[in-house]
């Protein structure tokens, strides 16, 4: 009986096996990224409620055995994990989706190491690719205004290429306040140009363009932004200003891929002065004068002429490809540009090539890179006055014959046998913008080489040694040629030729031990390392005289060979540096922080202190929603709060002076160090307290951080008396307190989140108070940054970084003009401070709509508070060519509230004495204060993702409408303020005849093969 059911039963078993076997069947199918089709390899293929499952292969396909009704689960690392039913299906393809949050999780820090970013201890936003690549610029830097809180991106006048100022969390120096830039790692050696001449913001001031401007923005992965001193710590001196993290792509593992990208934009100038073509030049004789203060008659508008539409086109492609044990990824960019101002061009050639492997079963990865880039400029746009074509468009005498010089710019002189220029009347103010164009031309060269390798060696399971070590190249030459017959100040009777060459270099090295150990409910992970850095800045020569013969460019040829400016100069440093950081964390619910360093700066030799400086900082962060139970709507809460030191050492040769040669004369050092005042390094001390929640299973994100910094010790150079031994004209002292504190929040969310329809939205607002505390007991409170006829930029104790200062009108006690004997208004003898170009708060909202393959994009970017100062205004006023100067004349004459000195009231003066005594250089720089708050339409982009068939050879093609600076929705300022004469600390906040800003609209297409 037994066996007879031992029988049944097996007999049952088999048959219920065969049915099972009978329900099974093959799936396969293709997994791909849904942003750009492209196939995902390494995603899992997971039967659900079982351990049932396969990885994708190089091309994105998999199959798998299922039985009959099974549901499969699709997942892979940075995507939303997807179920789908198989349905009776035998194929089963699935795009999935980028997950924000999952991408999130982890992030670069310092040093290039990465780390979970709930555990981070403080604050640290990143920028996708997509972000920055959507609409291009040149430099891709301007591509970040208003995308992270907490920084403030200025470009300059120079046009395409030029530098970038950007400051984070408020100035806190006497010097540089830009961030530290580092890619995979690796600090970056970039050097802004802060105007080439020293004739100050008068004389013409443009820029060579920074390191950030050689970048093919393709080639970007990501930036992060370390914004406080807690974030840079182990970044030492070199990061006293924050640091930029910049993450290139690489190659991967899998099915080799292509992809070419081009955008093109099209770019008019905008916001332009409102000039008059009411009256003219000409006396009742008919005589024409260099300012349109004469009689009425209609003139034609010829500035619509003169700023062509310009022309940029980015285009790159680039090659991926790789095994699981290497990876290669190449491209090439080229990047052409015509710019607005006419024959102004530039072309930019970059090729990077990177090579990534694993060797001894994957403990060693070597990852390689080579960067070069070659960029020419012809005819940069210049700011102020010399070699500035603006100025004679601008300040053209109404009346004449614009189009007569336009095309006859130059003329033959017969007593001179050449050719001179032919322009009413040369003045330093203007010349003929198409004589400054064609024959003041500029011609530059910038050449960029970056070598890197790093090795990291896992030499157990919880030991990692890392080595990296890089070698940064910049090269530029210069040259400009000036014909005989431009203004004598610039190119005396025969011409004069300008031309020199500047190297700078920097070559860094690390060797950084990484430990990570878990006990019990601890996580442990230490760092400690080892690096140095050397700099070597201007190297190479300088040459600039006037010519013998006229119009022959060359050294040999010059007038005065003995007074003839030739330089050398080599200035080097050297930094080597010790640092550690100790992270603990507890149950992922708490995280302590500890990081040090210490520098050894080759500039603080002989300064009298210690060479050797110190910095430590502490972090603490507490995860409430892992160690609370939370409301069912609260998805993620976390507390942060930092202490940091860090510290910013001196300029070259201040503690070793030495003497400079020009001409064959010897000079003595310009500046030392005042007896009994040993220099410091400069040492900001900072804390900063942060929230960060994530809501509705993290449909809403919110980060909110409160910081409070103090940079002391900072570096000045007073004057020094005449009867100093060592013949110094400035003593270098340490002194001074520039505190900042703010608020940074960003808040961001889904408020639509659908499988046809979506919105994506970011708010990006930050605060800051800047406050200059203290400074050296012998200047009085107060340091001139720059000072000029018409302006100063000061520091003063008690008013914030860079007051603006000018000439003001002297009053009464009524406050009314008081008016000099001839009717001309009274002008103070000292300034006033009228102003200062920090804004009090900024925002920028992105947001991104998706409709199936339809995308719209767009940033509003706003900037409250702080003051310009436009000078060109104040010349447009003085030269009788502004609106403003021809209603006064229509009305009669100016309304003014005046008295003469005898209490005699007035309330009207003629237009021309009014605008010739406030206008000008010598003027009332405060008429020309300008509320500096706008709010700008910076990006919209529109694009649209074709489906591709499975089998074709495009993957992927998107085609997207673009514009950039579309409109502004508010603006005061009768120019764009968020350009800057340039990157240095001296101009910020001064226009003076710069370049109008663009607005851009074009297309851009993105194709994956």
């Amino acid at each position: 009986m037994l066996k007879k059911q031992l029988l049944l039963m097996w007999a049952c078993g088999l048959c219920g096996l065969n049915v099972l076997l009978a329900q099974e069947k093959t799936v396969t199918g293709i997994v791909t990224d849904g942003a750009d089709k492209a196939p995902l390899p390494g995603a899992n293929v997971v039967v659900k409620g079982s351990t049932t499952g396969t990885a994708t292969d190089f091309d994105g396909n998999y199959t798998l055995n299922v039985p009959e009704g099974a549901v499969l689960v699709f997942s892979a690392l940075g995507y939303k994990t997807q179920e789908i039913a198989v349905e009776g299906r035998e194929q089963v393809d699935v795009s999935l989706n980028s997950d924000t949050e999952q991408l999130e999780g982890v992030v670069v820090t310092a040093l290039g190491i990465r780390r979970e970013k709930k555990a981070l201890t403080y604050a640290s936003q990143e920028v996708g690719s997509e972000e920055l690549t959507r609409i291009k610029e040149v430099n891709p830097l301007n591509s970040m205004a208003g995308k992270a809180a907490g920084v403030v991106i200025n470009r300059s006048s120079a046009g395409a290429g030029g530098s970038v100022k950007v400051v984070l969390r408020g100035n806190s120096s006497t010097r540089s306040n830009q961030p530290l830039y580092v890619i995979d790692g690796v600090p970056m050696l970039n050097t802004p140009d802060e105007g080439r001449g020293a004739e100050g913001v008068f004389g013409g001031t443009g820029d060579t363009g920074d390191a950030l401007s050689m970048l093919n923005p393709d080639d970007i992965e990501n930036i992060s932004v370390l914004r406080g001193a807690s974030a840079a710590a182990l970044y030492g001196s070199q990061g006293a200003n924050g640091v930029i993290l910049i993450t290139t792509k690489s190659g991967k593992d899998g099915r080799t891929t292509v992809t070419v990208s081009s955008n093109t934009t099209f770019d008019k100038a905008v916001n332009l002065p409102r000039t008059q073509y009411s009256y003219t030049a000409m006396d009742e004789e008919g005589n024409a004068g260099s300012q349109s203060w004469g009689v009425k008659g209609n003139s034609p508008d010829h500035m619509k002429g003169f700023f062509n539409t310009g022309v940029t086109s980015i285009n790159s492609v680039s090659m991926s490809a790789g095994t699981e044990k290497a990876q290669t990824y190449f491209s090439y960019s080229y990047t052409d540009v015509k710019g607005i101002v006419p024959t102004n061009e530039l072309q930019k050639h970059t090729f990077n090539f990177r090579e990534t492997a694993e060797f001894f079963e994957g403990k060693l990865k070597a990852d390689a890179n080579i960067t070069l880039s070659d960029q020419g400029v012809a005819n940069r746009p210049v700011a102020g006055f010399y070699y500035n074509p603006i100025n004679g468009a601008y300040l053209f005498p109404r009346g004449l014959n614009y189009n007569s010089y336009k095309e006859n710019y130059a003329v033959f002189d017969e007593s001179r046998n050449l050719y001179t220029q032919n322009w009413p009347q040369l003045e330093n103010e203007q010349q003929n913008p198409y004589w400054i164009l064609n024959r003041n031309r500029s011609e530059e060269d910038n050449q960029r080489l970056v070598a890197a390798i790093k090795l990291d060696y896992r030499a157990t399971d919880w030991l990692t040694v890392k080595s990296r070590m890089s070698y940064d190249r910049l090269f530029n030459t210069f040259e400009r040629k000036i014909y005989a017959g431009t203004l004598g100040v610039l190119g005396g009777e025969f011409g004069a030729y300008n031309y020199s060459e500047n190297t700078n270099t920097q070559l860094y090295a690390d060797i950084i031990a990484v430990a990570n150990a878990t006990a019990g409910d601890f996580d442990v992970s230490a760092t400690v390392g080892s690096s140095v850095t050397r700099y070597t800045f201007g190297q190479g020569v300088s040459f600039a005289g006037t010519l013998k013969y006229a119009n022959l460019f060359n050294v040999d040829n010059y007038l005065n060979p003995a007074g003839t400016f030739h330089r050398k100069t080599d200035a080097r440093k050297e930094i080597q540096s010790v640092f550690s950081s100790v992270n603990v964390g507890f149950k992922g619910m708490v995280y302590l922080d500890v990081t040090a360093r210490n520098d050894w700066s080759s500039t603080l030799v002989n300064s009298g202190g210690n060479i050797s400086y110190f910095y430590p900082s502490v972090g603490l962060t507490g995860v409430l929603s892992e160690m609370f139970t939370m409301p069912d709507f609260v998805s993620f809460l976390k507390l942060r709060g930092s202490y940091s030191e860090v510290g910013n050492d001196i300029p070259a040769f201040v503690t070793t002076p030495v003497q400079t040669i020009t001409a064959g004369v010897s000079s003595f050092p310009e500046k030392g160090l005042l007896d009994g005042e040993p220099l410091k390094p400069e040492r900001q001390k900072s804390h900063e307290f942060g929230l960060e929640a994530r809501f509705f299973n993290s449909r809403l994100n919110l980060d909110v951080t409160y910081y409070k910094s103090n940079t002391v010790n900072q570096y000045f150079e007073i004057e020094a008396p005449s009867t100093n031994p060592n013949g110094f004209t400035y003593f270098a002292v340490n002194a001074g307190d520039i505190q900042n504190k703010g608020y940074e929040i960003s808040l961001g969310g889904k408020p639509v989140e659908g499988e046809e329809f979506g919105w994506d939205t970011q708010f990006n607002f930050a605060s800051n108070e800047n406050t200059v505390k203290n400074i050296h007991p012998k200047l009085n409170g107060r340091a001139n940054i720059s000072t000029s006829d018409t302006y100063r930029y000061a520091i003063v104790e008690g008013r914030p970084y860079g007051v603006i200062e000018s000439k003001t009108f002297v009053e009464d006690e009524q406050g009314r003009i008081i008016l000099n004997p001839d009717g001309t208004p009274k002008i103070s003898d000292d300034y006033s401070e009228v102003g200062n170009a920090n804004p009090d708060w900024t925002l920028g909202w992105n947001n991104q709509f998706r409709f199936k393959n339809l995308t719209l994009n767009f940033l509003v970017d706003a900037r409250v508070g702080g003051e310009v100062m436009s000078l060109t205004e104040a010349y447009l006023d003085q030269y009788g060519v502004s609106q403003r100067s021809a209603r006064a004349r229509d009305n009669g004459g100016v309304r003014v509230d005046a008295v003469m000195e005898d209490g005699t009231p007035v309330s009207q003066i003629d237009a021309r004495t009014y605008y010739n005594t406030i206008g000008g250089r010598n003027g009332v720089g405060a008429n020309y204060v300008y509320d500096a708050t706008n709010v700008l339409m910076r990006e919209i982009g529109l694009g649209y993702t074709f489906d591709m068939p499975e089998d074709h050879f495009i993957r992927s093609l998107k085609i997207s409408a673009i514009a950039r600076n579309l409109f502004f929705f508010y603006k005061e300022a009768p120019f764009d303020p968020n350009i800057t004469l340039n990157t240095g600390n001296k101009f910020q906040g001064i226009e003076l005849f710069s370049v109008p800003n663009t607005r851009s609209i074009g297309v851009n297409f993105n194709i994956i093969f």
